[in-house]
């Protein structure tokens, strides 16, 4: 058996062993483990002697099993007894090329914040996580206070994770499939009636994102999406406008994408003439800032169409702030700045628009999506099967 080594990598503000391991060909595989350490000054020797301890312990943990296995069974036996807490870390090293930078960090965030510090807790090995530890982790996550869909994303994390362990064949079976999935508490957004929508319209006008407002309450936008829209994706000859960029905040930072959430986020809409005739005064306004401001003026993002006066990207977390800063001022009542979006669906849910016309507007995956977010909304529909019943009965 291959002696096993490995060195020091300073990730994220930590030192992790990367430890070379070799599959039935022989080919070698780096593994990530996290020391737990802060690449601070001063910590490194302390990081190569816990580097020294691992490798030491892994290649006893080897020279324990029997002679004739294989480097691939000898592998699946080491990985099925680490701590579970180290192979969730490990595991989320490992797919972090399969997924977003943002996705990353979003799963960075359960894995070290909640998932690995519960089962080093306990001292529970990948081999031995049972149904019952999930369902007494998600217990614990209720009775912080964290809600039931976060609960669920964390459950999804989990099940992604174990997932791949079972593929490999490191456990027999997804312990997630032996607990009970969290359950989320239905979601009722709150949103603007039609003479809302207009007051804020009215009250934004000489506000710095009146534009962005505009476009989501007319076309019911993500946030994403609003800030990722491209001078490229509106056909002034055509008509139309194309949703297929986004804006995502990666470490504090406004960062474009030209991947959207789903197949279904790519939809083409009409320009409506309003919003056609804001644009052209967008484009004005760019050309009037550039001359004002010369070398000052940004230009690095002179394709989106959603700047400040400066040329430079609107922050996700700073559309949300200004946004409740500017209803608060107003006078109007607080919504979120997504429920923008919800209001835009009421909007047409009242005009009778039907549910799998809404679904293609908001770019929806399904019409399930739609029909649960949306079916409180559908008063009038109710009201109108109430009187056909009672009509009926009453003749």
């Amino acid at each position: 058996m291959k002696k096993l080594t490995g060195h020091l990598e300073d990730k994220h503000g930590k030192w992790y062993a990367a430890v070379n391991h070799y599959d039935t060909n022989g080919k070698r595989h780096v593994k990530w483990y996290s020391l737990d350490i802060e690449s601070k000054r001063g910590n490194k020797r302390k990081a190569e002697e816990k580097l020294t301890e691992l490798l030491r312990k892994l290649n006893a943990e080897s020279n324990d099993l029997p002679e004739n296995l294989t480097p691939a069974e000898r592998e699946r036996i080491r990985l099925s007894g680490m701590p579970a807490d180290e192979y969730v870390i490990e595991w989320l090293e490992d797919h972090r090329r399969n997924i977003s930078a943002r996705t990353y960090e979003g799963y960075r965030q359960y894995v070290r914040g909640k998932i690995a510090p519960f089962f080093k807790s306990r001292g529970i090995l990948l081999k031995d996580v049972s149904g019952d530890h999930l369902n007494l982790f998600y217990r614990l996550l209720f009775e912080e206070g964290l809600k039931g869909a976060t609960i669920q994303r964390i459950h999804s994390i989990l099940h992604l994770a174990f997932k791949v362990a079972v593929k490999r064949g490191i456990i027999p079976v997804n312990p997630c499939e032996r607990a009970d999935r969290p359950k989320a508490q239905p979601f009722i957004a709150s949103y603007y009636n039609a003479d809302e929508i207009r007051k804020l319209l009215e009250v934004s006008a000489g506000d710095e994102l009146h534009l962005v407002i505009l476009l989501t309450a007319y076309y019911g936008l993500r946030r994403s999406e609003v800030l990722g829209l491209k001078w490229s994706a509106v056909d002034f000859s055509e008509k139309k406008i194309s949703i297929r960029h986004k804006i995502l905040d990666v470490n504090g930072e406004p960062v474009g994408y030209d991947v959207m959430k789903t197949k279904s986020s790519y939809r083409t809409l009409p320009l409506i003439p309003l919003i056609e005739e804001e644009l052209k005064k967008q484009l004005e306004l760019k050309e009037q800032m550039k001359k004002v401001f010369k070398n000052g003026y940004c230009t690095d993002y002179d394709e989106y169409i959603c700047t400040d006066a400066l040329g430079k990207l609107y922050k996700p977390d700073y559309v949300t702030a200004h946004f409740a800063c500017l209803l608060k001022n107003c006078g109007m009542r607080h919504i979120r700045f997504h429920e923008l979006r919800h209001s835009c669906a009421s909007l047409l849910l009242a005009k009778k628009v039907p549910m799998k016309m809404i679904q293609d507007w908001l770019g929806h995956s399904d019409i399930q999506t739609t029909s649960n977010i949306y079916s409180h909304l559908d008063a009038q529909s109710k009201q109108e099967s109430a009187d056909v019943i009672a009509a009926a009965l009453e003749s």
